[in-house]
């Protein structure tokens, strides 16, 4: 009963990997593909279901992203203006007088920061949000409490997939802010 959606989230993997760097939509098209699949399987069998979807889902997009990483040839990256990633470092270091080790490592840093620690807080302050609109102005319950436990890692855990199917840092910034907003405005309505 549950192969129908089980193999809906393969296609949903092979459909996020279709729009890598390609044509968006597809991408999109996956992950709500995906998250369709994994409320058909709560609806049918609960958490064991969802659980086992979503381990098929982690497993099929590893082994894919295994497959393509040992099968791609080494090339270099074009930028939007066609240029290639070390005349676009060699330009910007000439404007700013920056090496362009240092460039690659200031980028590297904006990426970690961005997707471990702001990440982290925005699913910390959306899971605070969800336990306050689960009491309301009652005292703390077990209920509220443990939900906002395993809201964060897999809010986090989401975010951070979020960020990194992005172009680059500065658009990274949009998915922790929207989270945060999200639970602002649950916090607002508690």
């Amino acid at each position: 009963m549950i192969a129908a959606p089980l193999l809906l989230i393969l296609m949903a993997v092979a459909l996020v990997r279709a729009g890598w760097g390609g044509d968006r939509r597809l991408s999109h098209g996956g992950w709500a593909l995906g998250a369709g699949a994994l409320l058909w399987l709560a609806l049918l069998d609960g958490a064991w279901a969802v659980a086992v979807g979503a381990t098929l889902g982690v497993a099929a997009a590893m082994a894919l992203m295994l497959f393509i990483a040992a099968t791609a040839p080494v090339r270099r990256s074009a930028g939007r203006t066609g240029a290639s990633r070390p005349e676009k470092i060699a330009v910007a270091t000439a404007r700013s007088g920056v090496r362009a080790d240092d460039l690659a490592l200031r980028r590297r840093l904006a990426v970690f920061v961005l997707t471990v620690p702001v990440s982290f807080l925005a699913a910390q302050w959306f899971a605070f949000a969800c336990n306050a609109a689960m009491k309301g102005d009652a005292p703390l319950e077990a209920n509220s409490v443990a939900t906002m436990f395993m809201a964060v890692p897999l809010v986090w855990a989401g975010l951070m997939s979020w960020q990194l199917c992005q172009r680059g840092p500065a658009d990274m910034i949009r998915p922790p802010l929207l989270i945060a907003g999200l639970g602002a405005l649950l916090w607002m309505f508690a």
